[in-house]
């Protein structure tokens, strides 16, 4: 099947299931591709960013004065989107609203960055809305995790963005997240990150390795598989993170990365801090331990667990789509080099 002809069929599958019945024409890169990375500018004292919603719903007005003002305790000024006001179900405004509001942020010159309240869940249904040329050439430092992994790996995918797996507008902004945060956001650091002497890693594969740093929510990421909007991971350093999910379920997931064919051709793994994932009946379950060691060992690659990204108080910002090196034996991850111009 030709290009174009697997392009239309995959816009005509999708349309036919309702999934775009008010979205414009699908537009995104091309079947397979993988385009040149492209690297935002720096934050800088006095840039605006952006706060949304682009997946789950705000209950909560006070998580948007907390938001606020941990952003201009940094130096920035905040757009407030209308999406944190917005409320459908359990979405903050139906698909086309808040895939608008975010097209509209991202071809906004005026806006540097922009930082999503939370996830939850509704990024995948935004991308039959967006038109990606339409921001292709207008990078922002987009940081957020968990449903937020979507963004990030999609727009890597379809434009060679850098994007940013770190803090949500939500996140505990304390000093550790937020030194993180700015000295790869702001200052364009190259940092060596480690594990804290609190929180060990544990090392399951030994060994250093590098690559293009890539991943984010293990649930989220198994989601895109086998779609235009999935990275390929090959000669990727992956990290993984997850929450609230037993070992079954984990495994489960790993299960289906590995049979993606996705797993066999990584460099290396870094598996974060898993909260809330210990087994209800331990008596009949796989510690989460076993679960990585049975899943992650066998791909023969560096591989250590227990770093703080993702759903943990005190967080690294990851960004996906620069060169890193992971050091298994230390439990460390450095950046080869800056993820802002």
């Amino acid at each position: 099947m030709s290009k174009n002809n697997r392009r239309q069929f995959f816009q005509k599958a999708v349309l036919a299931t309702g999934a775009s019945l008010f979205a414009p024409a699908l537009t995104w890169a091309g079947d397979g591709e993988q385009k040149k990375t492209i690297k935002p500018k720096r934050l800088v004292a006095g840039d605006t960013i952006a706060l949304m919603a682009p997946a789950g719903a705000v209950f909560n007005d006070e998580a948007i004065q907390k938001a606020s003002q941990a952003i201009e305790a940094m130096g920035f000024r905040v757009k407030l989107g209308q999406t944190l006001y917005k409320k459908s179900g359990y979405f903050a405004g139906d698909d086309a609203f808040r895939a608008k509001e975010l097209q509209d942020f991202l071809m906004d010159k005026n806006i540097a960055g922009i930082v999503a309240i939370r996830g939850g869940w509704g990024c995948a249904r935004l991308l039959p809305h967006l038109d990606f040329t339409l921001f292709a050439d207008t990078p922002k430092v987009l940081s957020g995790f968990s449903d937020i992994t979507t963004l990030l790996l999609a727009f890597y995918k379809q434009m060679g963005y850098v994007t940013f797996h770190g803090p949500v507008g939500n996140s505990t902004w304390e000093g550790f997240t937020t030194q993180q945060f700015l000295s790869i956001a702001r200052d364009a650091q190259t940092p060596t990150l480690k594990c804290p002497p609190d929180a060990p890693h544990t090392t399951i594969t030994s060994g250093t390795a590098e690559g293009i740093l890539l991943g984010g929510n293990l649930t989220v990421l198994c989601s895109l598989l086998g779609t235009p909007f999935s990275p390929d991971y090959a000669g990727a350093i992956l990290f993984l993170e997850e929450t609230e999910e037993e070992p079954y379920a984990i495994d489960r997931l790993l299960t289906q990365l590995e049979l993606s064919g996705q797993l066999a051709h990584v460099r290396g793994i870094v598996f974060g801090k898993c909260t809330k994932c210990d087994p209800e009946e331990p008596e009949k379950s796989f510690s989460l331990a076993q679960v990585l060691e049975q899943k992650l060992k066998p791909v023969g690659v560096p591989v250590f667990t227990g770093a703080p990204f993702g759903h943990t108080k005190d967080k690294w910002t990851l960004p996906l789509g620069i060169q890193a090196r992971i050091d298994a034996t230390a439990g460390t991850i450095t950046l080869l080099e800056s993820a802002v111009l």
